[in-house]
């Protein structure tokens, strides 16, 4: 049985950094450590993030990548700090300076790319928790299958996309699934 670690908003804010690629989230107070990405897991970052900064005004929007934080609940004692892959905030939320930490709220779309690592019921745990705190739209991105769920605020099940589909976004664009994941 693996040892459940939890730890307060402060304590996780003050962790090392492991310095070998290891990520960590915080799930309810739950600590969660994430080993390194695989090299298609973030070739397929970098895409999907260029794809968003490219067919987003920068005017509007913001798109950020590399796990940027993301306090989903604040509460000191059971908070949810999650890494998005590529996520994206409408300007205006963001404010003139954005935050140097965790952004507090979460994002308007929120981008993960699932490593044969992730297990499928924390990947729907992450997605509740993006929509309950406030995002628009999740996308889960499945490389082995090549296909993108799209989880919607409001919406009971995620409609399921493959390479030859297109799909129009909560930030008012259509992307071609095949264009995603060409890397």
């Amino acid at each position: 049985m693996a040892t459940r670690t939890t730890l307060t908003l402060d304590q996780f804010a003050a962790l090392p950094d492991p310095g070998d690629g290891t990520q960590h989230e915080l799930s309810q107070g739950e600590l969660i450590t994430l080993p390194p990405p695989g090299y298609r897991h973030g070739a397929l970052i970098v895409r999907i993030a260029a794809i968003l900064q490219n067919a987003l005004n920068r005017e509007e929007y913001i798109v950020v990548g590399a796990d940027s934080g993301f306090i989903l609940d604040p509460n000191p004692d059971a908070a949810t700090v999650r890494g998005a892959d590529v996520a994206v905030n409408r300007r205006a939320d963001v404010g003139e300076d954005p935050p140097e930490g965790w952004f507090p709220g979460a994002p308007l779309l929120a981008v993960e790319v699932v490593s044969p690592s992730h297990r499928a019921d924390d990947m729907q745990l992450k997605v509740k928790q993006y929509l309950e705190a406030g995002s628009l739209e999740v996308w889960l991105v499945y490389p082995s299958s090549r296909t993108i769920h799209v989880y919607s605020a409001g919406r009971r099940d995620p409609q399921v996309f493959g390479e030859r589909d297109t799909f129009k976004s909560v930030v008012g664009q259509t992307f071609r699934v095949e264009d995603l994941f060409r890397i």
